[in-house]
C-alpha cells in the first residue's frame, strides 16, 4: 500500500516536468536554424523551378520559330540557314528571371518521328518518310551565359550563390498520324501505289518525275479488278460499312465525320459506282477544283468489302475522272497543308504546322 504523502508526489512530478523543459529548450535552439534554413532552401528550389519553366517556354518558342522557316513549299527545299537565323532572332524576344535572354545554341538536322534512331541526326542523312527536318534550341543560365546561374536568396547562407539550369526544345514540321473531321477524302489507296510514284529519298519527299514530261507521273486509279494492284484505289465508307452511292457522295462533299488515326481499320467497299466518278470529275481540275488537292488514307491492300488498317495520310491532286472507264486521273502532290491534322505519321505529302517533338 502506497503511504507516500500526496504533496510529495506532486513535487516530484513538477520536478520531472521542469527537467523535461530544460532538455527540450536547448534542442529547439539547436534545430531552429536548420529548420528555418531548410524551409528557405525549399523556397529557393521553387524559384529555380519557376525560372526553369520560363527557360523551357523560351526554348520552345525559339525552336518553333525556326521550324516555321525550315521548309519552302514553293521550291520544296529545306532552308537550314534561314531556320537557324529565325530561331536565333527569336531568343532575345524572351525573358527569364526578369531578364532578357541573349544566348542560345541552335542546331539543325533530321529528327526521326518514331525515335529510331533517337536524337538529332546530321543534315547529310538520307531521310525516310519518318525523318523530318528539325530545329533544336538549347538555352542555359550558367556562368557566362544569360546573366549567369539562377540566383538564390537563402541558399547563399550555405555559400550556394546560384544554380545553373539548361533546357532543350526540338521542333519540326511533320505529317499527320491523325485527321480531324472534314479532312479526309473517301478514296483509299494501296500503299504500293505510293511506293511506285513517290520519291522518299529527298526532303521534302515529292512526286516522282516522269522524264517524258518533266512533271509528276499522271496515273489512273481504279478498282483492283479493272487496274493493276499497285494502281488500285477503292471507295471507302471509313468506319461504317456502307456500300451505297449516297453515303460515299456525302463523304466526298463533307469528309470524314469523326477523327481517323493510323492503325485504325476502315471499310474498303466493292463496286465501281459510275455516278461517283462523275461527282469527282465535277470537283476536280476538270471541274470547279473544289477537290483538286485532297488527303486520302493509304492502306496495306484494297481488298473489296474488307477492313484494312490505315498506314498513313497522303496528298493527291485529282485532275479528272471518267465514269465510263471508271477511273480517277491523278498525280502525287506535296501541296496539302492542313490544320485538320495531329500526331505524327510518314510524310506522303501532307504537312501540318510545326510542333514540338521534344
Amino acid at each position: 500500500m502506497n503511504t507516500r504523502p500526496e504533496h510529495q508526489k506532486t513535487r516530484r512530478m513538477n520536478t520531472f516536468a521542469h527537467r523535461q523543459r530544460g532538455a527540450v529548450a536547448p534542442l529547439v535552439a539547436l534545430m531552429l536554424p536548420v529548420l528555418i534554413g531548410s524551409a528557405a532552401f525549399v523556397i529557393d528550389l521553387a524559384y529555380v523551378h519557376v525560372v526553369r519553366n520560363e527557360l523551357q517556354n523560351d526554348a520552345d518558342a525559339a525552336a518553333l520559330a525556326g521550324a516555321h522557316a525550315l521548309v519552302d513549299a514553293s521550291s520544296a527545299t529545306v532552308r537550314w540557314a534561314e531556320a537557324t537565323a529565325q530561331a536565333q532572332q527569336s531568343v532575345p524576344l524572351n525573358r527569364a528571371a526578369g531578364q532578357g535572354l541573349s544566348d542560345a545554341q541552335v542546331q539543325t538536322g533530321y529528327w526521326n518521328l518514331k525515335g529510331q534512331p533517337s536524337g538529332l541526326q546530321p543534315q547529310t542523312l538520307v531521310p525516310t518518310v519518318w525523318d523530318a527536318p528539325a530545329v533544336a534550341v538549347t538555352v542555359r543560365k550558367a556562368t557566362g551565359q544569360n546573366q549567369g546561374p539562377v540566383q538564390t536568396f537563402f541558399a547563399r547562407f550555405w555559400n550556394i550563390l546560384g544554380i545553373e539550369q539548361q533546357v532543350t526544345a526540338v521542333a519540326a514540321p511533320n505529317s499527320p498520324g491523325t485527321m480531324q473531321p472534314g479532312g479526309v477524302f473517301p478514296l483509299a489507296m494501296a500503299q504500293c501505289l505510293y511506293d511506285n510514284y513517290w520519291d522518299r529519298s529527298v526532303y521534302p519527299p515529292r512526286p516522282r518525275i516522269d522524264p517524258a514530261t518533266g512533271k509528276p507521273y499522271v496515273f489512273k486509279i481504279g478498282s483492283g479488278y479493272h487496274y493493276g494492284v499497285c494502281s488500285s484505289g477503292e471507295w471507302t465508307s471509313l468506319l461504317n460499312d456502307a456500300n451505297d452511292v449516297g453515303t460515299i457522295r456525302q463523304l466526298i462533299a463533307q469528309g470524314n465525320p469523326v477523327s481517323l488515326e493510323m492503325g485504325q481499320n476502315i471499310w474498303i467497299e466493292p463496286g465501281s459506282k459510275s455516278s461517283l466518278y462523275q461527282t469527282v470529275q465535277n470537283c476536280s481540275v476538270a471541274g470547279d477544283r473544289s477537290c483538286e488537292y485532297v488527303v486520302v488514307p493509304t492502306v496495306t491492300q484494297t481488298d473489296n468489302h474488307a477492313l484494312s488498317p490505315i498506314t498513313g495520310f497522303a496528298c493527291l491532286r485529282i485532275l479528272d475522272a471518267n465514269g465510263g472507264q471508271k477511273y480517277v486521273l491523278a498525280e502525287m502532290s506535296n501541296r496539302c497543308n492542313t490544320s485538320l491534322a495531329g500526331g505524327a505519321g510518314p510524310n506522303y505529302g501532307v504537312l501540318q504546322p510545326p510542333s514540338l517533338v521534344q
